[in-house]
């Protein structure tokens, strides 16, 4: 019988490795290499960690046909398309969707508010420290994503310890957003690539976040601040644009 140590060990190495790769999907423009490397493994592979959700799901799948639809070889067309929609995204925030946690949290809707502060303390509590902030700011999800993989691999502590601190995080950071983000994002982006992505991390990390709940008895905190999001939401949005076959369809 396997101890339960040995599965929370298993657990952290799974979370790990796969939140290596969700950052790795958002952290630069698709290349030829990340494409084809995608496309050598069935969608439903890519992960140690099942996320079983019905979003989660969706979501690879629409990924999965996205990489199907690519020309073989892939011609620089696509390259510029995928290109422009990742600069959209996470460049110029064209979509009206910053990918960092300020904004979404800030009363004022500003970058580089107390979120990034508070997750700054949080990585120097690791021995991290972001390079350039001005290039990527402490609180850019990807950033987040990097900060919990290597937290989760930290071997030299226990494992129930990891995985405390990842539900902590989770509650104190990327779940009181994260979902707002990527629901704009897939109903505005211009790739059925790019859509499944975010709607993938999403997925994931509310399916990682039931895991360790039940795993760990640690309810997920309240979040207290889902009524103002709805109101960022709401100010000063223009519609979104609907794009068949590129929104989920749940």
């Amino acid at each position: 019988m396997v101890e339960p140590a040995q599965v929370e060990e298993l657990l952290c190495d799974a979370f790990s490795r796969d939140l290596s790769l969700l950052a790795a999907l958002s952290d630069e423009e698709p290349t030829p290499q990340l494409l084809e490397s995608l496309r050598e493994v069935p969608a439903r592979d890519w992960f140690a960690f099942l996320a079983k959700s019905e979003i989660s799901q969706g979501a690879l799948a629409l990924i999965a046909a996205a990489l199907e639809d690519l020309p073989s070889p892939i011609d620089q067309k696509t390259y510029d398309d995928l290109g422009a929609d990742y600069a959209n995204i996470y460049l110029l925030h064209a979509y009206r969707a910053p990918p960092t946690e300020s904004p979404w949290l800030d009363k004022d809707q500003l970058e580089r508010q107390q979120p990034m502060f508070e997750l700054a303390e949080w990585y120097e509590g690791h021995g991290l420290k972001v390079a350039d902030r001005q290039l990527r700011s402490d609180d850019h999800f990807v950033l987040q994503l990097k900060f919990l993989s290597h937290m989760l691999a930290q071997t030299a502590r226990p494992a129930h310890a990891r995985l405390s601190e990842a539900a902590r995080f989770l509650d104190a950071h990327l779940l009181r957003w994260f979902g707002q983000f990527a629901e704009r994002i897939a109903t505005r982006c211009a790739t059925p690539y790019f859509c499944g992505v975010v709607t993938l991390t999403h997925g994931y990390l509310e399916d990682m976040r039931d895991e360790l709940a039940n795993r760990l008895d640690m309810p997920r905190a309240a979040l207290g601040t889902s009524a103002e999001l709805r109101a960022h939401r709401e100010v000063a949005e223009p519609p979104p644009r609907y794009m068949p076959g590129v929104a989920p369809s749940w």
